[in-house]
């Protein structure tokens, strides 16, 4: 599947969804005039990638999951709905038996970030692993 990615701008996060680069990334601020135009291309991408998954697909085992890297400084209301969206659809690859690890990047010094990332996980019922961010 071709490679979605969209640089970062002063209101828009970097996207990058790479099957060949085992990388799925969201990284910066969020904080988009509309939410739906930046959110609605890459969950559209994830639902089409995750029909393209057997179960049995080798590159996705126990000791190499599905990682999505959600590593946002900022991020507003309208992007915390489709962050939820997006993390409940990541979770939903467990259902093709496709071991799934959705790593939520924090900064220390602002305990605020770790607490969206827990609450993010609660409500999508989807573990995280939660990284510190280094500076």
């Amino acid at each position: 599947m071709e490679k979605l990615y969209s640089p970062a701008t002063n209101l828009n996060p970097e996207i990058l969804l790479s099957p060949e680069d085992n990388a799925f990334i969201i990284k910066g601020n969020s904080r988009p005039e509309n939410a739906g135009a930046v959110y609605e291309p890459l969950i559209q991408w994830l639902k089409e990638y995750k029909n393209t998954l057997t179960g049995n697909d080798p590159v996705y085992n126990r000791d190499n999951p599905f990682i999505l890297q959600l590593d946002l400084e900022y991020f507003n209301s309208s992007s915390a709905k489709f962050l939820y969206d997006i993390a409940v659809l990541a979770g939903s690859f467990t259902e093709k038996n496709i071991p799934v690890a959705i790593a939520w990047t924090y900064d220390p010094s602002d305990p605020e970030t770790r607490e969206a990332g827990e609450d993010l996980a609660e409500l999508a019922e989807a573990e995280f692993v939660y990284i510190k961010r280094q500076d």
